[in-house]
């Protein structure tokens, strides 16, 4: 009954019109909260790196200007290449950049919305429509709500493509080793092939995510071993070959090893190892502390406990993939934090941070659904005999998640941090705006450009400075033909 959300509403009696309401309502707030964060696209404005992208591009086109990045600074293929997407989008079309960039990050965030919804379909396959919606919409918000730096997930360029598609793919072909595993399937030609040239575009992105997916992949063909299922070697060594390619590629750049030399702390392995440890902890810790991350496992847990009871299948060997599922993600999650250590010597960025998110969001998801789901019998009898027994009734799931739901998105850093800088988001683009007029039209070759007044870190890091010489004044300037740019109130 509580999954019949494709039946026409005519065809329902009273009650289960009342829960098509209620799930309705349930997914309403994440989606207008969604809806808010992704309107904020608009007033997205290129910087730093963006407009050196975009003046290479201009001077070389694609395959040039990462052919010289490659050789010079990072071996980053997939983000070299996506990062030129608004300039070209901007000399294809006749449009401002700033137009053209705005655009690129709105079609970015709804390719993130998409590529999530489409793992939560995967991953629920016996859920009805009404509830996957709910799913789909909230696992998004989560991660929204919950990121390191909402900003290098939605508004700046350089930080998405670096580390969100790497991040979604992960998931997806996590997602579906993991299905596979749990119904006791195989791939298709078709799904290995799509999977192989997933993660071969997503290894191309960074340093780890190869490594992330080769991981994923081992574990797979050992657990199909462990439960002696059909391993198909064949499929797992096609899609793994594909991603050893995309990743041998990204780590053999010669501009990794210039990235390297300039950064004396890197290099140190048993430090590495063990400031990486501290460092995944801290990470694992403000997961956990997320209100918004909180409330979508205890979400995903009440959905898991009304799904349909699967194929008979022992529940110790769902409690096994569970923790497997886990374990694996959360070895994921150090590599790249220890990675990012003996490359830079640094703890990792947050926009890196980002991509472990989703991952171990998306990992724990599918453990806490697998755990749920071996003890579905055991739990329903306990909630049905116990003062919540309502809260798996029809009326009374969505009800209380629509509350936890609205509660847990309102506390959430994202949010805090909104709230925090509303006011300062549409000025900043207006003074964005005015900058590009300004060095668009001016036909100075030294131009002086006010700094900005609103400085809402929800959509900017950086802004011009006094030396004309350096980043991102450097950059600003060859992209508008101007010979100097610096900040106006630099004294002269």
């Amino acid at each position: 009954m509580y999954n019949q959300g494709v039946i026409p509403l005519a065809a329902r009696p009273h009650a289960d019109r009342r829960a098509w309401i209620g799930w309705t309502l349930c997914s309403l707030f994440p989606a207008i909260f969604l809806l808010v964060l992704f309107a904020l696209t608009s007033l997205g404005a290129p910087e730093h790196d963006d407009f050196c992208f975009a003046d290479l591009y201009a001077r070389h086109g694609f395959i040039d200007t990462v052919s010289l990045f490659y050789h010079s600074q990072s071996g980053r293929v997939l983000a070299l290449w996506l990062t030129q997407v608004p300039p070209a989008i901007s000399a294809a079309a006749g449009v401002s950049l700033l137009s053209a960039y705005s655009l690129t990050m709105a079609v970015s965030a709804a390719l993130f919305l998409a590529a999530t919804a489409l793992a939560m379909v995967r991953a629920w396959p016996r859920t009805g429509a009404l509830q996957l919606t709910f799913l789909a919409l909230a696992f998004a918000s989560t991660v929204v709500s919950a990121a390191p730096s909402v900003r290098d997930l939605l508004y700046w360029l350089s930080a998405v493509t670096c580390y969100v598609p790497p991040a979604l793919v992960t998931v997806l072909i996590l997602g579906e080793c993991i299905r596979a595993l749990d119904r006791q399937a195989g791939f298709s030609w078709t799904l290995s092939l799509a999977m192989a040239l997933g993660g071969f575009v997503a290894a191309l992105g960074n340093e780890f995510t190869g490594a992330w997916l080769l991981l994923i992949l081992s574990a797979s063909l050992g657990a199909r071993h462990l439960f002696g299922q059909q391993r198909q070697i064949v499929h797992h060594t096609l899609i793994a070959a594909a991603i050893a390619i995309g990743w041998i590629i990204v780590v053999s750049a010669s501009g990794n090893s210039t990235r390297m030399e300039q950064l004396p702390n890197g290099g140190h392995v048993t430090w590495s190892v063990l400031q990486a440890l501290i460092d995944s902890l801290a990470g694992l810790g403000r997961f956990l502390r997320e209100p918004a991350i909180v409330a979508w496992l205890a979400a995903v847990g009440l959905i898991a406990l009304i799904t349909p009871d699967p194929t008979a299948q022992a529940p110790q060997k769902s409690k096994l993939l569970a923790l497997g599922t886990i374990a694996i993600c959360l070895a994921c999650c150090y590599f790249e934090y220890f990675a990012h250590r003996y490359a830079t010597g640094m703890r990792l960025v947050e926009r890196a941070q980002n991509q472990a998110l989703i991952l171990l969001l998306f990992g724990s998801t599918l453990g806490v659904k697998l755990i749920v789901g071996a003890y579905r019998p055991q739990l329903r009898e306990r909630v049905a005999a116990g003062a919540f027994r309502g809260v798996l009734g029809p009326i009374g799931m969505p009800a209380g998640l629509m509350l936890l739901m609205i509660a847990s998105l309102c506390l959430s850093s994202t949010a805090s941090q909104l709230r925090a800088q509303w006011q300062g988001l549409y000025p900043y683009w207006r003074e964005s705006a005015e900058r590009h007029a300004l060095l668009t039209t001016s036909r100075e070759p030294v131009v002086a450009v006010p700094r900005h007044k609103w400085t809402p870190s929800l959509l900017m890091t950086a802004d011009v400075t006094e030396n004309a010489d350096r980043l991102p004044n450097d950059c600003i300037a060859r992209y508008y033909h101007k010979s100097a740019v610096y900040a106006a109130d630099t004294p002269r």
